[in-house]
């Protein structure tokens, strides 16, 4: 019995080399051929691809240049989703939403408000609030609430009194209240 190269020796015939080598071209050599004659994209004439031509769902929005395809109308706006859960209570030691009552003073709207117990107008651009009990004596956080058009700022208590308030002046000059004012004291 032979064994190793002199048996694959002895079935090597002209017509085995000639379908291996046949067998090679077809798959190898002819993909080769047919992609190196690939039609491009520079050899289509303009106009001759219709839609009829492209297979549907083959074509992707990143295919085309930015700006080219237009954005179709919004759709219709979801259901509102679940209430998120209550968050923890904040630090402030008091806080307050300060507005103009029926009477024409200023007054903490109460749902809004806590630790807070009065706020008055000694004269037109000032308010005076007196401070919670035990507070210490640290500045006031004040900020417009959307409506109220002049500047607040905190200035030392002249005409409040002094110990025991906190008095907010319009910067803006003596100007009553004309919208809401929040202020905290952390």
């Amino acid at each position: 019995m032979l064994k190793g190269p002199r048996r694959v020796a002895r079935r090597l015939t002209y017509a085995n080399v000639v379908a291996t080598v046949a067998l090679l071209l077809a798959l190898g050599g002819g993909t080769a051929y047919a992609a190196s004659h690939l039609i491009t994209g520079r050899q289509i004439a303009k106009h001759t691809i219709s839609a009829a031509n492209i297979k549907r769902s083959t074509l992707s929005a990143a295919l085309f240049k930015k700006g080219t395809l237009k954005r179709g109308p919004r759709g219709a706006t979801g259901a509102t989703g679940p209430a998120g859960a209550t968050g923890p209570a904040g630090r402030a030691m008091a806080y307050g939403l300060i507005e103009t009552n029926s009477n024409g003073n200023p007054a903490f709207e109460t749902p809004l408000s806590s630790g807070f117990t009065s706020v008055t107008a000694p004269s037109a651009g000032i308010l005076c609030i007196t401070m919670p009990a035990g507070a210490p004596a640290a500045p006031l956080l004040i900020t417009d609430e959307g409506n109220e058009t002049d500047q607040w700022d905190e200035v030392s208590p002249e005409q409040c009194g002094g110990a025991g308030h906190y008095e907010v002046a319009n910067e803006d000059g003596a100007a009553p209240l004309s919208g809401e004012l929040a202020v905290a004291l952390p």
